[in-house]
């Protein structure tokens, strides 16, 4: 290892980051993959290095590929829906408004979808722009099978993806009317807020309590909120900027509690996302040091709200 080892390393870390993390879904897991490719990279000689960030990129893919291979069993037999481990906007500073688009829950659901060469060769090609050369040696593949795989796989995405608009003002008010509602006991109104054909997933992944399957239209979902609010003790709200979205975390007696995404067509929620996997949480573990930071805000003053937030 060199010092130009650790250089080249460090400049590249938060686009491998990117990279992993879109691969894997998991914050946790791609901090293991980095450190695994450190380890790796810091073994070849300089001589032979070449380009550094070609290098490290294919390192990372190709771990994020034995990885996913090795866990599809698991992914398999998981309880419940699962969702990928939010990762704080912060984390994507380094990304232009395009990029960070493509690390939305809907957006990287869909990733889930291809499997893990498909992925590989997507996610370079469209996210990181590289050329299918490039490609074709890092993920073993013929330049020509690439670009095959890259126009099947785009054309699968497309007709199932809609890119949204940056959540702003109009975003925020709905989310605080809805929360309102939620808070409430006003069961029609609640119901009203919600698309008849709305979708709340919670991923608990066995751990904790959840639904082990989609709660599917307005006035289920109401019923099932309405439900389960009150449990878990004395909470605590923030508000967060998580995977280019806005994002509310929840505290239970000091623990994280949930991770909670939500996505609106026009005026009604469409569909809500709640992460409760303990395993998946364990970044917002020390609140104090995540409000200094400005990743967590207080809900009240986030979205002018009163009472119970």
């Amino acid at each position: 290892m060199t010092n130009d080892h650790l250089t080249h390393y460090h400049e590249a870390r938060p686009r491998l980051l990117s990279l992993a993390y879109r691969m894997t879904g998991s914050l946790s897991d791609s901090e293991d993959i980095l450190q695994d490719a450190w380890l790796r990279f810091a073994q070849v000689p300089a001589e032979t290095v070449g380009s550094a960030a070609a290098l490290l990129t294919t390192i990372v893919t190709r771990l994020c590929l034995d990885l996913l291979r090795s866990a599809r069993k698991k992914r398999e037999t998981y309880v419940g829906p699962w969702l990928p481990e939010p990762i704080p906007d912060l984390y994507l500073a380094h990304e232009d408004a395009t990029q960070r688009e493509t690390v939305s829950y809907a957006f990287l659901l869909l990733l889930q979808k291809l499997q893990p060469v498909e992925r590989a060769v997507f996610i370079l090609r469209e996210i990181f722009d590289y050329d299918y050369a490039e490609i074709a040696k890092t993920v073993r593949k013929s330049a020509d099978h690439c670009r095959q795989i890259f126009h099947r796989s785009k054309k699968a995405l497309r007709s199932e993806y809609t890119a949204r608009p940056q959540a702003g003002a109009h975003e925020r008010e709905l989310l605080a009317a809805f929360l309102v509602a939620c808070s409430g006991n006003n069961l029609p109104r609640l119901v009203q807020m919600l698309a008849h054909d709305a979708a709340l997933l919670s991923d608990g992944g066995g751990k904790v309590n959840a639904s082990s399957i989609p709660v599917l239209g307005s006035s289920k979902i109401a019923k099932f909120i309405f439900a389960v609010r009150d449990k878990g003790g004395r909470k605590r709200y923030y508000a967060a900027r998580l995977n280019n979205a806005f994002a509310i975390i929840t505290y239970a007696e000091n623990e994280p509690y949930s991770a909670q995404f939500f996505e609106f067509a026009g005026n009604s929620l469409t569909r809500t996302l709640i992460v409760r996997n303990p395993d998946k949480l364990k970044l917002f573990a020390d609140r104090e040091n995540l409000v200094r930071l400005k990743i967590l805000q207080p809900l009240v003053g986030f979205l002018g709200l009163r009472g119970a937030y």
